[in-house]
């Protein structure tokens, strides 16, 4: 009869425990990535729809839009059930504020600066979001990719289209190229570093190229008519 080799219980309880705590963690981060975004993005969103002269109906399907459009892309491809933007009061409520929040302050977000830096925070934290969740459902590259990408740049294209403009990514502006050379970074950095680090990283890395690429006037080439 062969011997039990198996660790010991008070080897094998701290191991659970640890990976609790990494668990927790992760959804920890994931949710402050999210929440982050949807304020970003509510913000921009209700502005963009008080320039159109919409009425506050407008506004908060707008802002919604915005904020909730590509997490909610990102769940129907990943196949995840109802969209959690759906059933997350916690988001509802964050968009609302973030509408208030708008309609009490609109000349803040008169100065192009403030809309910028609120695009840049909502498309890094959105793709590195969805990039997290990708990984640990151990997409392949393409996959992880697409769904990062779409995520970042889904609820803009929703709301350009919305308020009749042309979506910001097929402009000539270094938008979703942004989003791109930030997750591609953070796959191949994660099992390097860490998906802590790696993290980090792409935050840092998408913020600032399309930081740098709008102050000084950085955009891709623009075919020309024939």
């Amino acid at each position: 009869m062969l011997a039990d080799c198996s660790p010991p219980v008070f080897f094998r309880l701290p191991l659970k425990k640890e990976a609790l705590l990494l668990f927790s963690f992760q959804i920890g981060i994931i949710s402050i990535l999210e929440y982050i975004g949807v304020i970003s993005f509510a913000i921009i969103g209700a502005f963009t729809a008080m320039q159109k002269k919409m009425d506050l109906f407008g506004v908060s399907v707008l802002a919604f839009t915005a904020a909730c459009g590509g997490g909610i892309l990102r769940d129907v491809i990943m196949d995840v059930g109802v969209p959690v933007f759906f059933s997350s009061y916690t988001t509802i409520a964050l968009v609302m504020l973030s509408v208030l929040f708008v309609f009490i302050l609109p000349g803040l977000f008169y100065f192009s600066w403030v809309l910028v830096v609120l695009d840049a925070i909502g498309l890094s934290f959105f793709a590195v979001d969805a990039g997290i969740k990708a990984i640990n459902q151990n997409y392949t590259l393409v996959q992880f990719v697409f769904v990062a990408v779409i995520t970042a740049v889904g609820g803009g294209i929703l709301r350009d289209i919305l308020a009749q403009r042309v979506p910001v990514i097929f402009r000539r502006d270094i938008y979703a190229l942004a989003a791109f050379a930030g997750v591609i970074s953070m796959w191949f950095m994660h099992p390097i570093i860490g998906e802590r680090a790696a993290m980090k990283a792409a935050l840092v890395m998408i913020f600032s190229i399309r930081i740098i690429s709008v102050y000084f006037d950085i955009n891709l080439p623009v075919l020309k008519r024939v």
